[in-house]
């Protein structure tokens, strides 16, 4: 059992410290897209674009959602999602939810002037979502473990 809390003591650690970078990540990876992507080709390579970023942004919801540790076995997983990482999570989500409703508004208010493409606004809604959240669970984690 010692070993199940040292695997979860460590993984807690971990997430604390790669949170923030994984939003960063996401954000920097959301900006190099938007300005770097064809957003008006169907060719073969703006399908696999496409079909990556989904990939990507699932995978972040989800390691959001669940709070990864994922290879880590059932028990230690338990003990890593302890109640102070269920509560950062949530309020992470939060966070990432208001962020993403701020962003539609903003969306909404622009397009009368400077029309976006419906992939495009959702790309800007999620990404800035799912940044946020991350970033904010990073900040909240690295509190918790101090």
């Amino acid at each position: 059992m010692a070993n199940e809390f040292e695997k979860a003591e460590k993984f807690g650690k971990a997430r604390a410290q790669a949170a923030p970078f994984i939003g960063a990540l996401i954000l920097a990876l959301q900006q190099g897209i938007i300005f770097g992507w064809d957003w008006e080709a169907t060719s073969s390579g703006a399908l696999l674009q496409v079909g990556l970023w989904l990939f990507f942004a699932i995978v972040m919801l989800l390691l959001l959602l669940t709070g990864g540790g994922w290879f880590l076995d059932k028990k230690a997983r338990a003990i890593a999602n302890d109640e102070p990482s269920v509560s950062s999570r949530q309020r992470a989500i939060k966070i990432g939810f208001v962020v993403s409703l701020v962003t539609c508004f903003l969306v909404v208010a622009i397009s009368p002037f400077d029309p976006l493409p419906a992939q495009r606004a959702a790309h800007i809604i999620a990404s800035t979502g799912l940044g946020t959240a991350f970033v904010a669970l990073g900040m909240s984690e690295l509190f918790a473990h101090g």
